[in-house]
């Protein structure tokens, strides 16, 4: 019994700090997706894209966005003013690498009044560059309605 103590409290004392590292990436990653929502609804694109490295990549589902500012002034002007993230998964790819996977939810008015809203599903590569959190690859598509079978339910 005691031979299994001897070997099991180490292996304790060396999952700990993974751990802690990961609830710190959590809440480093976190701060970016609010970030990323704050400067949605306050309709600020460029701010948006300030959250990207230099050489970003984004991809929806109509292809590479060459402009990310663009694109978000696109859908500003469109109506769209609201934006909630869910974080779904992170994964650490290394210690300046992760993965993130969510879904948000858009919505807003168009011009003539009526309620716009679209769900979205959404993959990113984030990095760490100088010290700070920035997203290098986002992909966004609209959410799939649920299968005829469970939709009928």
């Amino acid at each position: 019994m005691r031979t299994i103590g001897v070997v099991c409290f180490p292996l304790l004392l060396s999952i700990t700090p993974a751990i802690a590292s990961d609830q710190n990436l959590k809440e480093e990653l976190g701060k970016v997706a609010s970030a990323y929502e704050q400067h949605f609804n306050k309709q600020d694109a460029a701010g948006i894209t300030s959250l990207f490295t230099k050489n970003y990549l984004r991809v929806t589902q109509n292809g590479i966005e060459s402009d990310n500012t663009k694109y978000y002034e696109g859908a500003f002007k469109a109506g769209m003013n609201h934006l909630e993230i869910k974080t779904t998964d992170i994964q650490p790819l290394s210690e300046n690498m992760a993965l993130l996977t969510g879904e948000a939810r858009v919505t807003g008015k168009s011009e003539k009044g009526d309620p716009l809203e679209l769900n979205v599903i959404w993959t990113s590569v984030d990095v760490r560059e100088n010290g700070q959190w920035k997203i290098r690859m986002l992909t966004s598509v609209p959410k799939p309605p649920p299968p005829q079978s469970q939709a009928a339910r």
